[in-house]
């Protein structure tokens, strides 16, 4: 299957020659098509909804022929699975670049995840429609975000005992139980932000999900900085 782009108004770099004009790789143009699609796949569900994106429609908005994501990845559960984990990707590096003491890393994570849906909503809104795919129990994505939710709960339980271990966070706080209810928390503020932004004040719901936090899990004379 040919992957000579068609002619686009994209912006996006020709895949056939590098900023210096020297030839790419074989690799690299496959590396390149390859993001171009993921790219392309997130922009149509995070408009569409995850059963409206068509592989042949992802294509073309790559800028590409239909046919080439199935030359690519093999089949849209494939697609949607990369795809997925690329959305996933920024929120992990998020959280991974947080310090602070146990509660203060708490707090931060609340406070940049919201702050990247409200800075970033297109890359948020395909997060939310893939997560909002998986609910079904048979959903092809049900296990990619399986796996995600558990690790991002498995860093909240982590960030709770660093905080029992300083003293910011309350002892007999359950950090499996602080995991599942900041994680909803979250999810669930997020999605408002998303459908309806008009009706929801970023900073305003930030200040209280953090109040929430601090008010509910730290230890007796901790203040707040």
């Amino acid at each position: 299957m040919p992957s000579t782009p068609r002619s686009s108004t994209n912006t996006r770099p020709d895949p056939v020659m590098r900023s210096n004009t020297s030839p790419r790789t074989k690799q690299e143009r496959r590396d390149l098509a390859e993001q171009s699609l993921l790219e392309a796949a997130r922009r149509l569900v995070a408009r569409r909804g995850v059963d409206q994106t068509s592989v042949a429609d992802v294509g073309v908005a790559a800028g590409y022929s239909r046919g080439l994501v199935n030359h690519h990845f093999g089949s849209k559960k494939v697609l949607l699975r990369r795809a997925a984990r690329e959305s996933q990707r920024e929120i992990v590096e998020i959280v991974e670049g947080l310090t602070g003491n146990g509660l203060e890393l708490l707090v931060a994570m609340v406070r940049s995840y919201l702050s990247w849906i409200d800075r970033k909503p297109d890359d948020a809104r395909a997060f939310f429609a893939m997560w909002g795919a998986a609910l079904p129990q048979e959903s092809d994505l049900r296990e990619v975000f399986a796996d995600f939710d558990a690790g991002i709960r498995r860093t909240i339980e982590q960030f709770v005992r660093v905080g029992q271990g300083d003293g910011t966070i309350r002892t007999d706080a359950e950090p499996a139980g602080v995991a599942a209810a900041v994680t909803g928390m979250l999810r669930g503020t997020g999605a408002q932000l998303l459908v309806a932004p008009e009706g929801v004040a970023v900073e305003a719901a930030c200040a209280v999900c953090e109040q929430f936090v601090r008010r509910s899990l730290a230890a007796p004379g901790t203040t707040a900085p």
